[in-house]
């Protein structure tokens, strides 16, 4: 994200909600206890305008740039994938770095000693930080929206950044920018969200 915040045409967002505003939005329609409101005044009809209008507004308001990454984590979801597909009738491009499970865990237990924290496998391994988007990954890549998903190995980003970059524009389908490699700066939120877990 940061690399590709270099890009004057893009903006990565960082930590956006707006997939949970989406989706909560989206699923509203389908909720039986709103059955009612929803079956009058064309208003069954109104959900993909009223989502795409949303979508222009979220954005608007963060960024003027004509690309827009939104850098949530749970695009990979089929579920996620297949409203997407009925808000804006065509398949989306996921961009997820992968790294070796066992690698990711041991940056977390670093993470955790250099803060004074226990690791706890049992407790810290399941939920949200490592089951559940691994198998929400799994379930994607085995399914007829695997064409939506470029995984991006993170030894790969690090031993050869142009090619890897080179082969996202391709994904994207936009024009290669030439970006500096020495010069990547991190978002200045993650400081604020560091703060947020203690860390």
């Amino acid at each position: 994200g940061a690399i590709l915040n270099q890009n004057p045409k893009f903006c990565v967002t960082f930590q956006s909600p707006f997939l949970e505003l989406l989706w909560r939005n989206f699923s509203l329609w389908d909720d039986p206890s709103w059955e009612a409101n929803f079956s009058v005044d064309g208003m069954r009809e109104m959900r993909v305008p009223y989502l795409r209008k949303l979508t222009d507004l979220y954005y608007s308001h963060i960024t003027d740039s004509s690309v827009v990454i939104d850098e949530a984590r749970n695009w990979h979801c089929v579920t996620n994938v297949e409203m997407y597909i009925k808000i804006f009738g065509k398949r989306p491009k996921i961009i997820c770095p992968v790294r070796d499970v066992e690698e990711i865990m041991a940056s977390f237990v670093k993470v955790f000693e250099r803060n004074n924290m226990e690791w706890d496998y049992e407790k810290d391994a399941v939920g949200e930080t490592f089951e559940k988007p691994y198998l929400q990954l799994k379930d994607l890549y085995n399914s007829k929206y695997r064409d939506c998903l470029m995984l991006v190995e993170y030894n790969n980003l690090t031993d050869d950044p142009h090619k890897v970059l080179n082969s996202i524009y391709d994904f994207i389908e936009q024009p290669v920018y030439n970006h500096d490699l020495n010069s990547v700066e991190s978002n200045k939120s993650y400081k604020k969200v560091d703060g947020i877990y203690n860390l």
